[in-house]
Formats: structure tokens, sequence, C-alpha cells
């Protein structure tokens, strides 16, 4: 059959000729996946509104017999996120998510579990307040990293298996991918000092479901400390540099003067 079907999130899109749009979507059935959108830029297009990030989409794409490049040819919205579209950074959280998919998946590699992972956090990221926004991305990260099998163990020494409730003064090894016990940190000098509240605190963020994931209360040295954690961890991973997260901080200091004034 020449035509699929699917559900799918809008990740980016892309100019092509003068016409034309090249729109990258996160399917539940056949995970990452790049389209043409034909006549996507011309302003009266039936595609316009419907390919815009982040907007939750039901597709029906022509599959290419000759390249990788399918056709898009029927895109209806089925929620378009309107409340993140309209908040600077929302967007710009929302675009990191989109970014995380697009650099740590490959495409024609399903996964609904990731698929449903980043509609719920959209949906929320769309209602909580802004307090909460930092905690709900961090317990997207670590999910995210779980379901790709790329996640720290946090449970026990990687070198020699000791339990962490063993372990006085743990360190986290990004390169060997988790957690050294006092006699395992020679295996990993590079290894970050972590405290155990962390580590308590990422394995909250990695089982508690989102909705309760980002209500935690955490205090902003702890927060600081995770997001750097996560930072090292992810960018062992990442294929290149990311660009959200400079837009996440312009964007957040920008609302921060809007608040002062």
């Amino acid at each position: 059959m020449n035509f699929y079907k699917t559900e799918a999130i809008v990740l980016r899109d892309y100019d092509l000729g003068e016409q034309d749009k090249i729109v990258l979507f996160y399917s539940r059935k056949y995970g990452k996946i790049k389209t043409v959108a034909k006549g996507a830029r011309r302003i009266k297009s039936r595609f316009s509104s419907a390919i815009q990030p982040p907007s939750y989409d039901t597709l029906v794409v022509y599959k290419s017999q000759r390249g990788d490049l399918d056709t898009l040819s029927e895109c209806k919205i089925k929620h378009p996120f309107l409340k993140i579209r309209k908040s600077l950074v929302r967007f710009a959280y929302s675009s990191y998510l989109a970014e995380l998919i697009i650099k740590l998946t490959e495409e024609g590699e399903p996964c609904a579990v990731l698929f449903y992972l980043l509609i719920k956090s959209l949906f929320l990221l769309e209602r909580i307040s802004e307090p909460h926004l930092h905690l709900l991305i961090h317990s997207f990260e670590l999910k995210l990293l779980d379901i790709l099998g790329y996640r720290p163990s946090l449970e026990k020494c990687v070198n020699c298996g000791k339990k962490m409730e063993l372990i006085k003064s743990p360190h986290l090894s990004i390169r060997l991918g988790g957690i050294l016990c006092e006699a395992c940190q020679k295996e990993d000098k590079k290894g970050l000092v972590v405290s155990k509240k962390l580590i308590k605190l990422m394995e909250h963020l990695l089982y508690l479901r989102l909705e309760r994931a980002c209500q935690l209360k955490v205090n902003e040295d702890m927060e600081g400390q995770l997001e750097m954690v996560l930072k090292s961890h992810l960018s062992h991973h990442l294929r290149g540099e990311m660009a959200t997260p400079l837009f996440i901080r312009n964007f957040e200091r920008l609302e921060l003067e809007k608040k002062t004034l």
C-alpha cells in the first residue's frame, strides 16, 4: 500500500523551495518521519496551520518509492496547543522536547511509549504553572533516557554492584553510566560528586507520573545540581550541540524583565 495513516506530533518544519515545506513528525505507528508538504508556504495552503509545531495531527502520507522523503497527503489537527504557541517560554520548552526527540531517535523506529510521553508532556506544558515547568522537563528527560536505554543507573554502583543505600558519598560517572561507590570512584576520576538527596530526587522524577513529578517541592540549589547532572548526561549521548536551551534562557529572561517593569 502506497499510503499510510497515523497520529503524530509536529517536531519541526523547514522551507523547501519557494512553495513547499519539509515537515518532521513523531508518530505513534512509525516513529520519526520526514515528509514534504506541497504548497505549504502559500498563504492559502491547506497545510499551513496543521504543520505548525507542536500540533497534534492525524496524517495521511504517501510513501515514497525512491527516497526517504514521503509526501504529506492529508493533515488534520487533533489539538493545536494554542496556549503553548502564545507563550514564548512554553514554546521554547516544547521546541526543546522536540529537539531531544530529533537528536536521540532514528527515523522509522516506532516507540508508542515515547509517543505518549511526548503527548502527555505537551498537554501538561500547556496547563501547569510556570514554577513547575523545570521539573516537568527534567522528568521528561529522565523518562526519555530510560525509554531509549540511556538512563544512568541509580540503584547500585555500576562497577561493583554495591547497593545505593550502603554508599555514603556517591559519584556519578557519565562515561560508565551510573553511580560509583567510594571504593570504585578511581574508575572514573571525572565523576560528578552528587548527594544522596539528588539521587533520590532523580528516582522520583523517573518513576513518578509526570503530573506528580512536576509538583515536587525542590529548592533552587538542588534544582541547579539536577540541571547540571542531566545536561552532562544528555551531552554524552547527543549528536552535536543543542540549540533550544539558549532560546529558553533568553525567553525566561525576557519574561522576568516583563514582570519587574
